[in-house]
């Protein structure tokens, strides 16, 4: 693994009814959290993107923070931080 930390914008969607927010990352399919508070979908997008693409062969491109606002209009979107070198020690942990 070459990079050990990496950061992609997240799109918080929040559910107007159960008020729950689902997190995505456009640049990473597949990687997707949910969470009941900002606080805890931050640690969960965090947590979600590292488990992607701690093992992946080449990480994909990040888009502009600006250009994914503007492909979400009023959602929450902000960049999004993970280190996959602590990532790999926690799955080595639990294997």
């Amino acid at each position: 693994m070459t990079h050990n930390v990496v950061t992609y914008p997240a799109v918080f969607k929040r559910d107007p009814d159960t008020r729950r927010l689902t997190i995505i990352f456009p640049d990473v399919p597949g990687a997707i959290s949910e969470a009941a508070s900002m606080n805890s979908a931050s640690a969960n997008a965090a947590a979600a993107l590292g488990l992607i693409l701690y093992d992946a062969p080449s990480l994909p491109a990040s888009t502009p923070l600006a250009e994914v606002q503007r492909a979400y209009p009023g959602e929450t979107v902000q960049l999004i931080t993970a280190d996959l070198a602590e990532v790999v020690r926690t799955v080595t942990n639990l294997a």
